[in-house]
């Protein structure tokens, strides 16, 4: 594993945690992580286990200090894709062990997580004597730069400095996008537009250049740019659902919702087991088919299983008087707070005006 490729899976990582982004919103922040396979046999015998069972397996490697160096980075970065309590300690524990290729990829591992746990973990990494180790913990934290403090900003200037140093060295196209996403979290919008703008030039096959092209003319509330790229885009790829997702959440800030339930129905369709954008289609066609909005959150709570997408269900239930609004508060008082069960027994009953159209 290079450390290119390292770097690389940090900044992709945001896109790992979209289909978990509505199972562990506590923990969670919205490509595959892990640059080691597993043996075939070994996959067979995941497939059989639970995801605890699958949680509690990485974990033990990822901390086994008897385990090659090897197979701990291997389960760290397997851990990337199980956000829980358990991959959170171990990775955690693993941030501080005395090899580096380790707390690098206990980097990786922290990736699903929220920026209030990333920084806990990973601010003391800025300063590791090892170079690498340093830069990753900066491109970790550098994506969310937007989200913390000005004494945190403060705090990243200098590491944030030395990455784009290590960046600007590199010839390869993967580098070139990272550094251009860097200019882009480090608010140098200018600079990232440069990097960009060549590379979709050279590489319009490549859909994460559109996607963070769109993405930073909106960081510049230039939403009908965004807009017109990723329409560019969609032309060139019409099945990519994250182009149809993030042209949905750029209309929604356009206060074109219409269109934008249009676009999210499209990526939810494209993306089929990909619950959070059957849970985002859910919110969007409320007000224009609720039938298709009912039908989006039960997809949704389908998929992940998660609690707060099965209030979602219930919710849209009870505002509505669903038939099964019973049988779903039922199911949700086993997971959910008795307040919560409370709040919506206290709006049972009530119709909203709204109609499907």
């Amino acid at each position: 594993m290079t450390f290119s490729k390292t770097l690389l899976a940090i900044a992709l990582g945001v896109t790992v945690s979209q289909s978990v982004a509505a199972q562990d919103e506590t923990l969670l922040a919205p490509d595959q992580v892990s640059s080691a396979s597993v043996t075939s046999a070994e996959e067979t015998h995941s497939a059989q286990m639970s995801p605890q069972q699958v949680v509690a397996k990485w974990s033990y490697q990822a901390q086994d200090v008897k385990q090659p160096v090897e197979k701990r980075i291997e389960a760290l970065h397997e851990l990337a894709k199980y956000p829980s309590q358990n991959a959170l300690v171990a990775v955690a524990r693993s941030l501080q062990d005395q090899d580096p290729a380790v707390r690098e990829a206990a980097i990786v591992g922290a990736e699903p997580y929220t920026i209030e746990h990333r920084w806990r973990m990973i601010e003391p990494l800025l300063s590791d004597p090892e170079a690498m180790v340093r830069i990753t913990a900066a491109t970790n934290l550098v994506r969310d730069f937007s989200n913390v403090s000005s004494e945190q900003q403060q705090t990243l200037e200098a590491p944030v400095a030395e990455l784009i140093s290590y960046l600007e060295h590199k010839k390869d196209d993967g580098s070139k996008l990272l550094l251009a996403d860097v200019y882009r979290w480090h608010h140098e919008w200018d600079k990232a537009d440069k990097i960009y703008q060549a590379l979709v030039t050279n590489q319009p096959e490549n859909p994460q250049i559109w996607l963070s092209l769109a993405d930073n003319y909106r960081a510049q509330q230039r939403d009908a740019d965004a807009v017109k790229t990723l329409d560019s885009a969609i032309k060139l790829h019409p099945d990519n659902a994250s182009l149809h997702y993030s042209k949905a959440l750029t209309l929604v800030r356009l206060d074109e919702k219409k269109n934008a339930a249009t676009e999210i129905e499209k990526a939810a369709n494209m993306a089929k087991d990909n619950s959070y954008y059957w849970y985002l289609n859910g919110v969007l066609q409320e007000d224009y088919n609720l039938d298709k909005s009912v039908k989006s959150f039960e997809q949704a709570y389908l998929i992940s299983g998660a609690p707060e997408q099965l209030y979602a269900v219930c919710d849209i239930y009870v505002r509505y008087d669903n038939p099964k609004t019973d049988e779903c508060l039922g199911e949700l008082e086993k997971v959910a707070p008795s307040y919560v069960i409370d709040q919506l027994k206290e709006k049972k009953g009530q119709k909203n005006a709204k109609v499907s159209r």
